[in-house]
């Protein structure tokens, strides 16, 4: 008779070939999507500025327009480069941008090459925090010829320099993380350096400003080149609302032209399986909406146009602009719903599509005067739409087709806001998002997606940069949702924005804001495999890259009881090996009760009910521990006797028998 024992088999090892197909597999998927990482040049090689826009600094009182060009005549290098051309009026100027990550300590240089004869000019680069607190490098001209050299920090120093006038000079700003700031000028092609200044400022920049100044009648022409940024290591704190390090999605529209201003946004995104689709506003500073374009994307980052815009539009014999899209597929059709605009009032229009681009208009839906910029979500057999309200609130209504709706519930807002929702299908909750009015993004949650609980602020406008209109900067947020509107997981939500700024040059109203576009944000909690993440021991995580696309590691939580730095490789609920990676913790050190080490733990929720898993650190088997009835599991152990460094696995125990 034989004995019965238990025998602990790893399952890695007892299906070796399996488990090591299964990991060249996800290897071979997040070495092409580990996350996005900031950007850190920028050559205008797309032939237009899509990163950076005007914001007018000087002294005039009348409204000015920029004098910002591309140039692909003669360029500093590349194809293109950003040009300035002094006129008869006298500018000061800054073109800004958020769109690179500008951690501490950094440096961002440019070039710059200046062409004039006895004209009065200013060039430079900012680090802006806000518009009044900025430290920053500034040449200007001479009337003997030479070049003046500013600091813009605490110190205020200044130095004469001399330097060809046409040679491409290389301007560098450096701020440390101890307060420290320093400029360098270089002559480009000979790498020779003209001048070096240092002094001190705390500025911690959320923005990068070229900055010129050209007098009156000055024939001065600048171009600037090869934006270059270099800052800490990109770090992104989970569970809070964040913008992408890759930020621009859609550009501004190219056949409008560029000093008059351009928006593209009120877009509606989902993705339809690989298909990622938008439906966005066309609008100019001259017939504002002027219908609606279509982009597609394979990644949900690079989106190409349809190539014959718009692909429809409102009747202009019955309204004057269209505004916000809303767009689901149900049923085998697109169906949108749009703002069309009559004097002093706002309806909700309806059309439908097989293709997404050639639409059928089947007129008003909900007649009612001031209901504007609706977006709608399909779950249950029931359309909710949510939309502006007599301009100051927000108006929610119920269908069963999409057509007919019933006005349910109204919230007082006491301010003109923008609108967005999606339904999460993890809690089945309707989550309404109100932007703008000076308060940035408030969200409120529903269980039944008529009566909501109390809005909290969740998100703001930068201080500095493409989305820094302190009254509604980010807003017309639209998710990346399903056919139906609707959203997988509250822990990941990607979202797209319409970026809105002013030029701040005595414009005559809020419809001249120039050059407004799509930008991409998002919330994130949670563990994603292949995204190098900061343990912190308050249980939130700092990823190092923007896990946008990555899925979640669906029921595991990893906790340090100090900052330790986690790779997860790969996690597998159901499989053999659960879970492999690596955590590099803080080194062994004594405190006054003895040596610190660092408790790390592992909570795992859905595994196997009632099943033995050990935990394995280095090689070795140092726990192992079964799952209760429901799945759940908390692996807990002390690292710190070797390497900083070390490899878990955790795996499924085999009972055998003998």
């Amino acid at each position: 008779m034989k004995q019965m024992m238990n025998q602990m088999v790893w399952a890695g090892l007892y299906s070796a070939l399996a488990a090591s197909i299964f990991v060249l597999m996800f290897t071979g998927v997040q070495a092409q999507q580990p996350g996005l990482l900031p950007q850190h040049s920028e050559g205008f090689e797309t032939g237009d500025w899509r990163n950076f826009r005007p914001h007018y600094i000087g002294d005039s009182s009348e409204w000015i327009r920029p004098n910002f060009t591309i140039n692909e005549t003669d360029p500093i290098s590349g194809n293109y480069s950003l040009q300035w051309k002094g006129d008869g009026e006298e500018h000061e100027w800054l073109k800004l941008s958020n769109a690179f990550y500008t951690g501490l300590p950094v440096t961002v240089s440019i070039d710059i090459r200046v062409e004039a004869v006895h004209a009065e000019w200013s060039a430079g680069l900012r680090l802006l925090e806000t518009f009044g607190r900025y430290t920053g490098v500034r040449l200007a001209s001479r009337e003997d010829g030479l070049l003046d050299l500013y600091l813009e920090d605490l110190s205020g120093q200044k130095k004469v320099i001399d330097a060809k006038t046409g040679s491409v000079l290389r301007v560098t700003i450096s701020r440390s993380g101890n307060d420290e700031v320093s400029a360098v000028i270089e002559e480009k092609e000979s790498g020779t350096t003209i001048a070096k200044l240092n002094g001190y400022s705390s500025v911690v920049p959320e923005a990068i400003g070229i900055y010129v100044k050209t007098g009156h009648e000055s024939d001065a022409i600048i171009n600037f080149d090869n934006v270059h940024v270099e800052a800490a290591p990109y770090r992104m704190r989970s569970g809070k609302w964040t913008r992408s390090p890759q930020f621009v999605i859609l550009p501004r529209l190219p056949e409008i032209t560029q000093d008059q201003g351009n928006w593209v946004g009120g877009q509606s995104t989902m993705k339809k399986g690989d298909r990622y689709l938008m439906w966005y506003r066309m609008r100019d500073n001259i017939d504002r909406g002027r219908g609606y374009g279509f982009a597609e994307s394979s990644d949900g980052l690079h989106w190409k146009k349809y190539e014959n815009p718009p692909v429809f539009t409102y009747d202009p014999d019955l309204y004057s602009s269209s505004e916000k899209i809303s767009v689901l597929y149900v049923d085998g059709l697109y169906r949108a719903w749009y703002a069309v605009n009559a004097p002093h009032a706002w309806y909700t229009a309806y059309a439908t599509s097989e293709d997404g681009i050639n639409w059928e208009k089947h007129g008003l839906v909900i007649d009612e005067a001031s209901t504007k910029d609706a977006v709608v979500i399909y779950t249950g057999g029931t359309y909710y739409l949510y939309a502006i309200r007599d301009n100051v609130n927000v108006g929610i209504h119920t269908s069963q087709d999409g057509i007919e709706w019933q006005h349910r519930n109204t919230i007082p807002m006491g301010a003109h806001r923008h609108v967005a929702a999606v339904y999460v299908e993890r809690t089945s909750r309707f989550h309404l998002y109100i932007t703008g009015g000076f308060a940035g993004v408030s969200e409120a949650v529903s269980a039944d997606g008529v009566n909501f609980g109390p809005f909290r602020q969740v998100m703001e406008p930068s201080k500095a940069g493409l989305d820094d209109w302190q009254d509604a900067g980010v807003t017309y947020l639209s998710f990346l949702t399903d056919e139906y509107g609707k959203i997988d997981d509250d822990r990941q939500m990607p979202v797209y924005y319409q970026a809105r700024n002013t030029w701040n040059n005595n414009i005559p109203g809020w419809l001249y804001h120039g050059g407004e576009r799509v930008v991409l944000a998002g919330h994130y909690s949670g563990i994603f495999p292949g995204v190098k993440t900061t343990i912190l021991p308050t249980g939130e995580y700092e990823y190092h890259s923007f896990p946008f696309g990555i899925p979640l590691a669906e029921g595991l939580e990893i906790t340090a009881s100090q900052e330790s730095v986690l790779m997860l490789d790969n996690w597998k609920r159901d499989g053999n090996i659960v879970a492999e990676g690596s955590v590099v913790i803080q080194p062994v050190y004594s405190g006054h009760s003895g040596l610190i080490k660092t408790q790390v733990q592992w909570e795992m929720k859905e595994l196997l009910p009632d099943t033995h898993y050990g935990l394995e650190i280095d090689g070795e088997q140092v726990l192992t521990q079964q799952s209760d009835s429901n799945g759940n599991l908390l692996l807990t152990t002390v690292l710190g006797d070797g390497e900083t460094e070390v490899r878990f696995t955790i795996a499924r125990i085999l009972l055998t028998r003998e």
